[in-house]
């Protein structure tokens, strides 16, 4: 049970009596100032440390969780990315190859008009020189 200040001012002043004053300051000072009931244990201090010692052990544990589901997700994010930079790929692919095959048909159409064009020069060429002048 703690001292009240009344019972700590009635020691104090039959300790000054007693010792005097000086000696009676040095020792009041060594009294805890609210009472023994109020000082920490060893065994106050050891239940806290393992308490904080538990706790540190689960905000380590719900770091590591934490950690864990940051890197399962920037996994599945990669992946995802991979996934969709290889279908882009794939697509562009297949247009590059469509337009290849256009490519191909236009080719293969400007060669016939050029053709088309050749022989009408020299369709044009020839009648110009087998014509007789006056006809």
């Amino acid at each position: 049970m703690a001292a009240t200040q009344a019972q700590r001012a009635a020691l104090y002043a039959s300790l000054v009596d007693s010792m005097g004053e000086e000696a009676a300051d040095t020792l009041m000072d060594q009294l805890p100032p609210g009472g023994w009931d109020q000082m920490a244990t060893k065994d106050d201090l050891a239940g806290l440390e393992s308490r904080l010692q538990a706790g540190f052990a689960e905000a380590a544990k719900e770091r590591a969780e934490s950690h864990a589901k940051l890197v399962e997700s920037y996994a599945d994010l990669k992946i995802a990315m991979h996934e969709g930079f290889a279908e882009a790929a794939k697509e562009r692919a297949e247009i590059i190859k469509s337009q290849a095959e256009i490519i191909k048909i236009q080719a293969k159409q400007l060669y016939v008009i050029v053709a088309a064009i050749a022989a009408a020069t020299i369709s044009i060429w020839i009648a110009l020189f087998t014509m007789t002048p006056g006809s």
